[in-house]
């Protein structure tokens, strides 16, 4: 009867094992951080920017969008450049604090931040550089089209705030 109790012992191990043993050695894939949109994401200084995208329908003149998330304590300006025809273009906003909420540009009644003379034909990648407290991220960011319903209306407005 002792028999019957080690082996049956032994046998839920070997399967307990058998079943989870992948978990052991296997990296999980939900540790892995990843862009879960059609944007991508940097950290720059103490600054975390996410879903940053532009939206263009012509290639020349585009609507940045992204959301910043400032929980420092105090406003951090955040300057944005690009090279436009051999020529740097540069802007600056200011990223408020709030630990509770990220802070977003360019979609709904948000604040717009248009780029002129991007270059980049929807579909792209435009290179744009992101500095905030002395640290500087270049960060390939994705040109895509209003076309997309989920982008319709976002395209750029004629006011220009960051322009070659």
């Amino acid at each position: 009867m002792k028999v019957r109790i080690v082996v049956a012992a032994a046998l839920a191990v070997g399967v307990a094992l058998g079943t989870a043993g992948c978990n052991l050695i296997q990296p999980q894939a939900t540790t892995t951080p990843y862009d879960a949109s059609d944007g991508v994401g940097t950290n720059v200084g103490d600054l975390q920017l996410r879903n940053l995208m532009i939206i263009s329908d012509n290639g020349e003149t585009g609507n940045l969008l992204m959301g910043a998330a400032n929980s420092t304590g105090v406003d951090v300006e955040l300057h944005i450049g690009f090279v436009s025809g051999g020529t740097v273009v540069d802007g600056h906003l200011e990223v408020p604090s709030n630990d509770k909420q990220v802070t977003s540009w360019g979609s709904g009644s948000e604040d717009r931040i248009i780029l002129g003379g991007i270059n980049t034909i929807p579909g792209g990648l435009l290179e744009v550089a992101f500095e905030a407290n002395g640290e500087t991220k270049t960060v390939l960011v994705p040109v895509l089209t209003s076309a997309q319903p989920e982008y319709e209306g976002l395209e750029p407005k004629k006011v220009t705030k960051i322009s070659k």
